[in-house]
């Protein structure tokens, strides 16, 4: 039978976190998974930026024809079908989605927060969870933890254009770009992203000396 540990694992968290998670369900402490699954939820449902095509598209597409609410295809295909780079519009919707979890996770650390803070009789009530005994738990501040939850590794910041340009190009270049970069070749590099990408070789040189302080 699968465990808790085994199916954090082949979700993609890390090894050491999920130690760490494993010796605080064996002590009945589940605070911090409580914490790891809501902040996992949250951003399950940000869209993707896989290139060259990004996979939420599809997706979206798929739900809209299905009958499913909240998606709409039709304005997404007028969107598509006037031109708009699928990347951008990947990169908007994703800042979106961004400040919406982030907004959710604060709402559920701080349910009262909307009714101000010079309320006097807001109750202080949080979300929580309830052990064997009866005691109640937190699980810890969610949008705290929320920015370095990140799967993108960016802790929610947008996108930047070179991060994405870097994104679309095969792998093997991608690798070669990055050993340049750790060798501060900076001219070589930049030869190879002009090849690559195009552009004045001045720019491209800009490019990769910021693309390495992204990657």
């Amino acid at each position: 039978m699968t465990t808790i540990t085994q199916r954090l694992q082949e979700s993609g968290v890390d090894a050491g976190q999920v130690d760490a998670l494993a010796q605080d369900i064996q002590q009945k402490k589940y605070g911090p998974l409580l914490q790891q699954l809501l902040l996992r939820g949250l951003w399950s449902d940000v869209v993707d930026e896989s290139m060259p095509r990004p996979q939420w598209l599809e997706r979206w597409r798929e739900l809209g024809e299905s009958g499913f609410p909240f998606i709409n295809s039709p304005a997404l295909q007028r969107l598509l079908d006037a031109g708009v780079d699928v990347h951008d519009l990947t990169d908007v919707v994703r800042s979106a989605q961004v400040l919406t979890i982030y907004n959710i996770a604060q709402l559920v650390d701080e349910p009262c927060r909307d009714l101000g803070y010079d309320v006097a009789d807001a109750p202080d009530v949080h979300l929580a969870y309830v052990d064997e005994a009866g005691a109640p738990h937190r699980p810890g501040s969610l949008h705290d933890a929320l920015e370095e939850s990140d799967p993108a590794g960016r802790h929610g910041q947008p996108r930047t254009l070179e991060l994405r340009q870097f994104g679309g190009l095969p792998g093997e270049l991608q690798s070669e770009i990055k050993d340049l970069l750790a060798q501060k070749a900076w001219s070589q590099a930049a030869v190879l992203w002009k090849r690559s990408v195009g552009g004045e070789l001045k720019q491209c040189l800009a490019t990769v000396q910021s693309l390495a302080r992204q990657l």
